[in-house]
């Protein structure tokens, strides 16, 4: 559930990320998210990576990242593009992209009427994925790996929301508001299936 390991190279072409107005949004929703339980924390660092697609490229949260709360600028990369022979992404700001970079890219370079991407990791989605009708991923791959990212577009299909086979989810949405109120209802259904099951 932790950060995973960082499997690509970084080439930063500048230390500073272009102006974008919807990095506003995506501060919002990083503190919801950790507000939530939707990315909790694992060893010192908050989990998951939350994303918007851009005019060049899409900008991501930060690696490692202790505190989702408050985020500054500098807790953001603007990823301007991916070279897949070198594994190098070519990226905006101060701070390594967030591991699961990858598999962010691949989602917008397959789905175009994605904007917004959003992992996180919640035991009680996870645990309820079955009795939600919720699509899991076939197989479990490392965190961070080509293999997970190739896995969650195998599994996408038409679907908003999947679950990562012990691992956590992605909610999707033609905006941030459409990805984070995708995850939020399904934290709230599996709330009520947990209870369900305890009463």
């Amino acid at each position: 559930m932790k950060e995973g390991k960082i499997r690509f190279n970084t080439v930063f072409v500048s230390d500073r990320i272009s102006h974008c107005s919807k990095l506003v949004e995506l501060k919002k929703w990083s503190k919801t998210f950790q507000e939530s339980g939707l990315t909790p924390e694992v060893q010192g660092n908050f989990t998951g990576n939350l994303s918007f697609r851009s005019k060049e490229g899409f900008v991501i949260t930060a690696s490692g990242l202790k505190d989702k709360e408050d985020l500054e600028d500098v807790c953001f990369a603007y990823v301007k593009a991916y070279n897949e022979e070198s594994n190098t992404f070519f990226v905006e700001g101060q701070t390594k992209p967030s591991s699961e970079s990858i598999m962010h890219h691949l989602i917008y370079e397959k789905c175009g009427d994605v904007n917004a991407v959003f992992h996180g990791h919640n035991d009680t989605i996870i645990a309820c994925a079955e009795e939600l009708g919720l699509p899991v991923t076939e197989k479990e791959y490392e965190s961070g790996t080509v293999e997970l990212a190739k896995e969650v577009l195998k599994s996408l299909g038409d679907n908003k929301l999947i679950v990562l086979r012990n691992h956590g989810f992605v909610s999707l949405g033609n905006t941030m508001k459409e990805a984070g109120e995708v995850a939020l209802a399904t934290l709230n259904e599996a709330k009520l299936e947990r209870a369900r099951q305890q009463s």
